[in-house]
């Protein structure tokens, strides 16, 4: 079982590694925003460019794509 000591050290680790990366897609045809938007994102010439934070670049691209389901 995990104390409050091991879930701390985990998040403050997590935090410490974190990286923005740029992910890029073209605006799909049923595409609206729905709800708050969690990342810095821009629409220009029919291309999404959303700043999100991660540990690594398969970890924003997972983030995105569950943002992008629900924008349906």
């Amino acid at each position: 079982m995990d104390t409050a000591k091991d879930i701390c050290d985990h998040f403050i680790n997590r935090a410490k590694h974190l990286n923005e990366f740029v992910i890029t897609t073209e605006v799909p045809d049923d595409f609206r925003f729905n709800g708050l938007i969690p990342f810095d994102m821009t629409i220009q010439d029919n291309v999404i460019s959303a700043k999100v934070w991660a540990i690594d670049f398969d970890e924003a691209v997972i983030r995105f794509n569950e943002y992008m389901e629900q924008c349906k």
